[in-house]
This record gives C-alpha cells, sequence and structure tokens, in this order.
C-alpha cells in the first residue's frame, strides 16, 4: 500500500508539495489540473525530471466539475483536455481520478430534484460511453481511470455504481465525501461487490470535509481496514498496490494526519 498527498493550494509550484513529501516519508503526490501551475509546469515538460529528483510518484485529479453523462459537446471538450494532459504525464502519471457528480439539479419547493434520476436511462448510456472513451484515452498512456465519489453522492447515484462497476470501470472511494455525503458508498460496496485502487482517506464531521485526521467522525479504523483489504485484492490480481492519498489540504494538517495514519491498528 502506498501512501501519499495532495497537491496544496498554499504552495506556488510542485516542487515544495514534493519537498513536504519528502519530508513525511510519502509515495506519491497527487497532482491536480485545477491549479494552473500544475497545468504550467505539465505543460513546460518539468515534472518528470522533478519526480525523479524526490523519488516520489504521481497521479493525477482531473477538473472537479468534468460532468462525463452531459451534452456530448460539452463532454468531448473534457476528453480533449483528457488527451493533452495524459499525453503530458506519460511515464510519470499512474492513475486519472474523475468525479462521479449528481449533475444538474432542480430545487422544486425547497426540495432537491436530480435531473439525471428522471432521464437516467439516456444519461446512463451518454456517461458510460464517455467514461469508456476517458479510460481508452487513459490506456493510451499507460495511466489508470479511477471514478471517485463526491460529497454529493446520493441515493439515485446507486444506480451509476452498478452500470459502471457493469462496464468494468475502476474506483476511488473517497472515505471522508462517504462519511458526510447524504447516501453512503459503503452500503453499496458488498452489495455490488466493488473494489477500489485508490483512497482519499480524511476526516469530516456533519458537513464539514478535509479535516486533519482525529478532527471528525469518521471511522478511521475500519476505513485503514478496508484499504488494506482492497490492497490485497489488488496484490492477488496482480496489479499492483492500492494508493491512499491523505487528502488534507494544508501541510499543517499533513504533518498530523501522516503519523497518526500510520498509527492506525
Amino acid at each position: 500500500m502506498k501512501l501519499g498527498m495532495p497537491q496544496l493550494y498554499e504552495f506556488d509550484n510542485i516542487e515544495d508539495n514534493l519537498k513536504l513529501a519528502k519530508e513525511l516519508n510519502l509515495d506519491f503526490i497527487e497532482l491536480n489540473l485545477n491549479f494552473a501551475y500544475c497545468r504550467n509546469e505539465m505543460e513546460n515538460g518539468h515534472v518528470a525530471e522533478l519526480l525523479k529528483k524526490y523519488n516520489i510518484k504521481a497521479t493525477l485529479h482531473f477538473y472537479d466539475e468534468a460532468d462525463f453523462g452531459t451534452y456530448q459537446e460539452v463532454v468531448d471538450a473534457y476528453l480533449i483536455h483528457m488527451e493533452r494532459y495524459a499525453k503530458l504525464g506519460k511515464g510519470y502519471i499512474r492513475s486519472m481520478n474523475v468525479h462521479n457528480i449528481p449533475g444538474p439539479v432542480v430545487t422544486i419547493s425547497g426540495v432537491k430534484n436530480y435531473i439525471y434520476l428522471k432521464e437516467f436511462e439516456d444519461y446512463s448510456k451518454r456517461l458510460i460511453l464517455n467514461l469508456k472513451k476517458a479510460e481508452a484515452i487513459c490506456n493510451k498512456y499507460n495511466i489508470i481511470l479511477v471514478i471517485e465519489n463526491t460529497e454529493q453522492l446520493v441515493p439515485y447515484m446507486e444506480k451509476t455504481y452498478e452500470i459502471e462497476k457493469n462496464a468494468g470501470l475502476k474506483f476511488c472511494y473517497d472515505c471522508g465525501h462517504d462519511n458526510v455525503s447524504p447516501a453512503k458508498l459503503n452500503d453499496w460496496i458488498k452489495k455490488y461487490d466493488l473494489h477500489f485502487y485508490e483512497f482519499h482517506f480524511h476526516d469530516g464531521i456533519e458537513t464539514k470535509c478535509h479535516l486533519a485526521l482525529g478532527e471528525g467522525t469518521m471511522d478511521k479504523k475500519n476505513k485503514k481496514d478496508l484499504c488494506k483489504e482492497n490492497d490485497d485484492w489488488i496484490n492477488k490480481r496482480g496489479e499492483g498496490e492500492t494508493w491512499v492519498n491523505l487528502e488534507v489540504k494544508k501541510s499543517e494538517d499533513l504533518r498530523i494526519s501522516v503519523p497518526y495514519f500510520r498509527n492506525i491498528k
């Protein structure tokens, strides 16, 4: 099992992130395309050299708002960007992370109504078609595509996970998101025999998320055990290891969370 950290907002260059990762004896960093300094440094061609210098590996987080179930013209633009950065990351990016998002909402008399629930058949066809296109792009550059649950996981998306699993897609389990979301991906894991190539691990309480470990209500022992179970599953398949991103968002919280995670028994 490999342990890593996210690219941080407080820094202005990738090297400062790598210095912190090295200080904390971490295995990888999750680079993030939402940050201009990530995109700029990938385009300048310096990232592979920096990773080699610090002996740190990398994953890549795609744009948070990317919706692969929306209209094709919009998805096509996202796929162009994915191809661009997958090509730039060939040889040093292990995986590309995209969000499973609930899509547009209509609020009626204070109640949220999800358009994709009403249009589920058409939505699900678009979603699987485009996620398979995204997966093919990633595979072309030896990158794994993983799909992550967000804080906005809602009950109708149980069907979404079922069809994604049946389509052979791969997943990232954000334990912290699940701790504060309306529906619980944890409830569907055994039902659909879901396995995870990556985990995002952070604490949370009520609606607050991405807290340092120990500052929230997440069952850290249970979730670390799940990381280990998936690590064993991946090892037996000959597909490497599970990668666990301690996805707290500032260096101070990482310095708390890294030893906390390692001491969970």
